[in-house]
């Protein structure tokens, strides 16, 4: 009978000379006592037995043979305090089956699991070679060091799922930890230090869980999550359908707990590639490059990070990538604190940047950012600054010590801020945009020059603002700029509260200037505006300065506690309505119980500066010289539409009738100027609706008449957050003019509930109603379609109730505007042309594909395409040569 105990020794009586032969002849479940020495074999551990070095950790040293120093193939058993080491680069234990138990040795080489292999290692020390865990291995590591690997330290690939557990990665020639493949698993407690490459790579499908751990002064990055290479985008220029939805856990994806990337030569954390992932409680310290990097396609849910000290900008979003994050710290960033850039779009919420070298937040390229509760701090550049096509919607955003300004939007970027505050700095807010971006319900406070600029030529909005302290300007309005400006309050301004510069066009109700070093209010020459229901007082200079040429209005403009109240240009054309004034020392102001008229000058000008305004109730034509008469024929010119036509002209008298009661001081009737057309594809909707916009600014309802066309995607965002500052952005840009949806019914798509177009639709409702008389909405879409997107939202229904048809054109129509189209382009169609396009256009399918109006244009180009071809075959063509389309030239379908 053998006995449950084996003795080996390299020499003596009654021992096994070698561990194999023990190995053989021991029972299931005996231990093997190993006494101190050297053992040269390949020892294929295939029984549950356990192995013992006698002597202690150090005192056994198994060396392999041109193969595995150690194979392991039993279910059960263990290797206990030996060194084993393998020979001309082979692997030193190599693990095929089984849950063996490898403790307290040292390991000389490389550690191999493969196939379902579990095996623990336990306090085991991998010296000079890494570990290798592969296919379907569940291998675990407890309280291990692995260390001196000339490439990875451990690479976990295939489907395996091990254990890593208080493990130590340290001094490898390549990457510390790598997962690859459809790798799963988790790290916990596990530390990776001064690796060759970057500390932990996961790549391709890989998604383990990672906790607690740690990676010190990698030469690359710090963690690297590498998802399969972006696809391209679609045809509309969006991600391609199959990109990951969401992020993190709800797509599989890997979690990153509770880890610290520590001195990275590259990136603290870069996630790259189609991957989603979660990041939670992570701490970046000093990396040479940015601190975390989204890019590509990524999506990433953070919460909780800290970046500290990192060599470029603290937290990076860009190309196509998506970031959701919670609780950011970014302090003393070598760049921007938070960078987004590209087409990509980040939601951030309770966001804490300081001591950025640029800008705490940058937006550029198309980025969309959503900012929730943040606290930025001491930045030579500005707060947020948004540029190029970005988008950024603040709330709650407190910006301190940024010293060349709190907010600065330019180029054709865009920002809705609510409820912020910035304090200090040069300038409170720059808004220099093609767009109009919005401030509402925000504070700006001890601003060294200027609280508010909207630079020349820009529109903004600001609600419920209020502006104090600053050096110089409170709200400054350059030249030609724009501004909507209701409930705000200045006060103690160095210098002027409120400057108007020449040509600009603001509109102020109900806001309070107060305290200023100079005037209230400056109208610079040449300036405009509406003044409603404001109030000025204790100021420096005269409340109010108007200078030459010059026409605001002013109605129940309180003038209180100041010294000088009026100073007016000689050349002024103020007008003044129910004005008023009270403890007013030398009280210049017109007298209020007289009708409207022009004022006159009364004392010498004053010095001041400027501000915003577009006027109301005045006549402001769509385009310079345009007339209603104008606009009318041009209506009537169109082909066929007949009973659109009718319907516009009717529309046109009831708001001249409108008008005239609002100049008469009556009360206007309900009137709904928001429309529904209704037609098919090429019907003309789009021509009429630039034109009613012309109309309604001729008689001087709308402030431009301009058209901003728009459709679902430049309306709805791609999650939670972005779709409301989406639409509030194409809102805001057709104040004064008309906002065309073009296949609005596209907002409530059948079948999906949960889709964001129900957002765009209620941010759109409240919009329509905040600027009920500032701008008209023309949703339009197929006829059948277009009952279904009124319906589906009471909000839509009380504002959109009147439809205009648009019916298909006949193909006597259609050859109207072919000859249309022919007199604009300087060509002219014979007799039998004519007849031939009727019976072409008669013979046309009017299927879906059907384009109407732009079938007419398209068999245009066709025929002038065609005619050239036929003219260069003529030797000396003639003008009627080259300006007579034939019927030859129409396509060859109808020759």
């Amino acid at each position: 009978m053998r006995t449950a105990w084996e003795r080996v020794a390299p020499r003596g009586w009654g021992a096994h000379r070698s561990i194999g032969a023990a190995v053989r002849s021991a029972a299931p479940g005996a231990t093997i006592s190993v006494q101190p020495g050297e053992y040269v074999e390949r020892l294929i551990l295939d029984k549950p037995v356990v192995i013992r070095a006698e002597g202690g950790p150090g005192t056994v040293r198994l060396t392999g043979a041109g193969g595995p120093a150690v194979t392991l193939l039993a279910e059960t058993g263990g290797l206990h305090g030996l060194t084993v080491e393998a020979t001309d680069g082979a692997v030193a234990v190599l693990a095929e089956r089984g849950a063996v138990t490898v403790e307290g040795c040292e390991i000389r080489g490389t550690v191999q699991v493969v196939g379902d292999a579990a095996p623990v290692l336990r306090t085991c020390r991998v010296t000079d070679a890494g570990v290798v865990l592969d296919d379907v291995s569940r291998a675990r590591l407890v309280d291990c060091t692995v260390t001196g690997a000339p490439g990875v330290g451990i690479l976990v690939r295939g489907d395996a799922e091990p254990e890593l557990t208080g493990t130590r990665v340290s001094h490898t020639g390549a990457d510390g930890l790598v997962f690859a493949g459809a790798a799963r698993g988790l790290v916990d407690d596990c530390e990776v230090s001064r690796p060759g490459g970057a500390g932990l790579v996961l790549r391709e499908q890989a998604a383990p869980t990672v906790r607690g751990t740690r990676v010190r002064d990698p030469r690359g990055d710090g963690i690297r999550v590498e998802g399969p290479p972006p696809l391209e985008p679609d045809g509309d220029g969006g991600p391609a359908a199959s990109a990951p939805a969401a992020t993190g856990a709800s797509t599989g994806g890997p979690l990153l707990e509770r880890v610290e990337v520590a001195r990275a030569a590259g990136f603290g954390v870069w996630f790259s590639g189609r991957v989603g992932a979660v990041l939670r409680d992570a701490t970046v310290t000093d990396p040479g490059r940015t601190g975390v990097l989204v890019a590509d396609a990524a999506r990433v849910r953070v919460d909780g990070v800290t970046v500290s000290h990192a060599g470029s900008s603290g937290l990076a979003v860009r190309d196509r990538a998506e970031l959701a994050a919670d609780r950011v710290t970014v302090e003393r960033a070598g760049a921007n604190g938070v960078l987004v850039r590209d087409d990509a779009s980040a939601r951030l919420t309770d966001l804490r940047l300081g001591a950025t070298r640029y800008t705490a937040v940058h937006v550029g390229g198309r980025a969309e950012v959503v900012v929730t509760r943040a606290e930025l701090h001491d930045t030579p550049e500005f707060g947020v600054r948004v540029v190029e096509r970005g988008l950024a919607a603040l709330d709650q955003v407190r910006i301190r010590a940024a010293e060349m300004g709190g907010f600065d939007v330019a180029d054709r970027g865009d920002l809705t801020a609510t409820g912020c505050t910035v304090v200090g700095g040069a300038t409170g807010s720059t808004l220099a945009s093609r767009h109009r971006p919005l401030l509402r319900d925000c504070e700006f406070a001890r601003n060294g020059q200027t609280g508010v600029l909207v630079a020349a030529g820009t529109g903004a909005f600001l609600s419920g603002c209020v502006i104090r302290g600053s050096g110089d300007v409170g709200l400054r309005l350059a030249d030609h700029g724009t501004a909507w400006v209701d409930g705000c309050t200045i006060s103690d301004t160095g210098g002027t509260g409120l400057v108007v510069g020449a040509g600009a066009r603001p509109t102020v109700r109900s806001s309070t200037v107060s305290d200023t070093g100079k005037n209230g209010i400056y109208l610079h020459a040449e300036a405009h505006g509406a003044f409603d229901d404001c109030v000025v007082s204790r100021a420096g200079y005269p409340a109010l300065h108007v200078g030459a040429g010059a026409d605001p209005t002013f109605r129940r403009l309180q003038l209180t506690e100041t010294a000088r109240g009026v100073s007016l240009d000689p050349r002024a054309e103020a007008s003044f309505a129910e004005c008023s004034s009270s403890g007013v020392a030398a009280d210049d102001l017109p007298a209020s119980a007289r009708p409207a008229r022009t004022a006159v000058l009364v004392g010498a000008a004053a010095s001041g500066g400027p501000v915003p305004g577009p006027t109301a109730g005045r006549d402001i034509p769509a385009t310079a010289g345009e007339s209603l008469p104008e606009l009318l024929a041009e209506l009537d010119g169109l082909v066929g539409l007949a009973s659109v036509k009718q319907d516009v002209s009717r529309l046109v008298k009831v708001m001249q009738m409108v008008r005239q009661r609002q100049e008469a001081g009556l009360q206007p009737p309900p009137l709904g100027r928001h429309l529904v057309f209704a037609g098919n594809p090429g019907t003309g909707k789009t021509t009429v609706a630039r034109l009613y916009g012309r109309l309604l600014a001729a008689i001087g309802l709308l402030a431009s008449g301009h058209l901003v066309e728009a459709d679902r995607s430049m309306l709805v965002g791609e999650y939670v957050g972005h779709t409301a500052p989406r639409t509030q952005a194409v809102f805001r840009r057709a104040i004064g003019g008309v906002l065309f949806i073009d296949e609005a019914y596209s907002l409530v798509p059948t079948g999906q509930g949960g889709d964001f177009g129900q957002e765009a639709i209620v941010t759109l409702v409240k919009l329509m109603e905040d600027h009920r008389d500032e701008v008209v909405v023309i949703a339009a879409g197929y006829p059948s379609d277009m009952d279904r997107f009124v319906a589906s939202n009471p909000g839509l229904a009380s504002r959109f109730t009147r439809t205009l048809t648009f019916a298909d054109y006949t193909p006597e129509e259609l050859v109207r505007i072919v000859g249309q189209q022919a007199r604009a382009h300087q060509y002219r169609l014979a007799e039998a042309t004519g007849v031939a396009l009727l019976e072409h256009f008669s013979a046309l399918e009017r299927d879906v594909r059907f384009g109407n109006g732009r079938a007419a244009r398209q068999t245009f180009q066709d025929m002038t395409e065609r005619q050239a071809q036929r003219v260069a075959e003529v030797a000396d063509p003639t003008e009627d040569d080259l300006m007579l389309l034939v019927p030859a030239d129409l396509p060859d379908r109808v020759a």
